[in-house]
């Protein structure tokens, strides 16, 4: 008994003991280096960091402010047609512990921007704990009324539904029927994949809006960073998740104001002839497409198009016309060629047949002396001649020097049965075109004869049922 009375009476002493060491500091002060501070409200308490951008903050080549002139330009994105306001765009970025959307991805950093007049605010919600998420997820559940727009990057596919399976394992109800996703990944790729090395959010950044990050902790880290704060809990091991999930935000507002101009008209083709200044800081728009690759010139065009700005995508295909069919010696023959390809076949879509034509005519004058494998330009302008000008000489022609070209290969692709399957459907097309000939000549009426002879018209055979 007596050794029992001991054993308590040490652990009361160390007890005592440990009630007389000094207090530790207060949670909030070791967040003040980070620039953040715990919210607390009844539902619990998170951290907040919080940044303000004034007027004249620039991110890149642009003004932040900027997005309030040119917010409506994005209405195009959905075809309700509403109103789009630049304060009623919430901007949303999350840092989560895994890649899924599972039930086991929590995330535990939730970025978010928005517009108060001319101001721009971001603010970082960040869970110390899975007892912290509750209080967090409550906060933006308050805030989403005043937004009719989230937008994000991959946020449709990835963050939003993680974000919502989150309230549902919190029994809290998110109501996002009347919020329209903006998701401006798929814009970024429609105008990007084939001309930049990747379409991640730091990579456009840098290429297409002129912002270069300094020792950025990359979003792969993120989670390897949140796991060694729980195991340390040290606030200043999160310090680059904050900055980077920070970047990812603005450049959100950012990278909206370029798609925006580019709706507008404000960002055209080629430099501009108007000799006024751009603004301090801020590089000319304008000047943005001036040496931009052909690719790319196409993409924007294609995307501008699909948006229903027809006039304004013409200007750069225009331009891009422009570049093909007056450049002696293009630097890069096969960007070149590739590029005449896909804006003949895009005007034949559109009926422009005339430019079609050209371009195909321009692709034969630049590999005339090639033997590439690519006989599209000759079966399409013996199409265009047989099928809308009438003019089978010239369609012949165009067919015989597509003949041409298989027979002199003929040798390097010996028994090769793609081969023979082209030969022979060339073959049988200048046959029938000969003819056709043969045909027209014997139904033309005898002199002073008054019969009338009627020809019968020929359906169209385009390339999809045609020769490949």
């Amino acid at each position: 008994m007596s050794g029992l009375r001991e054993r308590l009476g040490r652990l009361r002493g160390s007890g005592a003991a440990q009630a007389a060491l000094p207090s530790v500091p207060a949670a909030d002060d070791e967040w003040v280096q980070l620039g953040a501070h715990i919210e607390t409200s009844p539902a619990g308490s998170f951290v907040m960091r919080r940044r303000l951008y004034g007027t004249d903050s620039v991110h890149g080549k642009y003004r932040l402010r900027e997005l309030a002139d040119y917010a409506q330009q994005l209405v195009c994105f959905h075809d309700q047609g509403a109103a789009v306001r630049h304060d009623a765009l919430l901007f949303f970025d999350t840092e989560t512990t895994g890649l899924g959307v599972g039930a086991g991805n929590v995330p535990f950093m939730v970025g978010i921007g928005y517009y108060t007049g001319e101001l721009f605010t971001v603010e970082q919600l960040l869970i110390r704990n899975p007892a912290e998420e509750q209080a967090m997820l409550v906060y933006l559940q308050e805030l989403l009324d005043r937004f009719t727009h989230i937008v994000s990057y991959n946020g449709r596919t990835f963050d939003w539904p993680i974000l919502k399976n989150r309230y549902v394992l919190n029994r809290l109800t998110l109501d996002d029927s009347n919020l329209m996703q903006l998701d401006l990944l798929y814009p970024s790729r429609s105008l990007w994949r084939n001309t930049l090395p990747s379409c991640r959010l730091s990579k456009v950044e840098e290429s297409r809006l002129g912002f270069e990050r300094v020792d950025d902790v990359p979003g792969s880290m993120a989670p390897t960073l949140y796991f060694q704060y729980l195991a340390e809990k040290n606030p200043s091991v999160l310090q680059g998740v904050f900055v980077h999930n920070e970047h990812d935000i603005v450049t959100l507002a950012a990278l909206a104001i370029h798609f925006s101009k580019l709706l507008s008209g404000e960002i055209e083709p080629a430099v501009s002839s108007t000799n006024a200044e751009p603004e301090a800081g801020v590089v000319e728009n304008n000047a943005h497409y001036a040496d931009i690759e052909l690719e790319e010139l196409f993409r924007t065009g294609l995307w501008l198009d699909k948006m229903n700005h027809s006039e304004r995508a013409e200007t750069f295909f225009q331009d891009l016309f422009s570049r093909l069919m007056n450049d002696p010696k293009p630097a890069n023959s096969t960007e070149h060629e590739s590029a005449i390809l896909q804006l003949a076949a895009f005007y034949k879509k559109k009926g422009q047949y005339s430019r079609a034509v050209d371009l195909w005519k321009r692709w034969i004058q630049i590999k005339n002396a090639s033997l590439a494998m690519q006989l599209e330009p000759y079966l399409e302008l013996a199409m265009y001649y047989e099928h809308r000008e009438r003019n089978l000489a010239q369609a012949i022609f165009y067919a015989e020097e597509a003949w041409a070209k298989l027979w002199r290969r003929r040798s390097l692709h010996r028994g090769d049965r793609k081969q023979h399957e082209v030969e022979e459907a060339l073959e049988k097309r200048i046959n029938r075109l000969k003819n056709k000939v043969r045909k027209t000549e014997n139904m033309v009426p005898r002199e002073g004869s008054h019969s009338k002879t009627k020809t019968r018209k020929v359906k169209p055979i385009y390339a999809s049922e045609g020769l490949i």
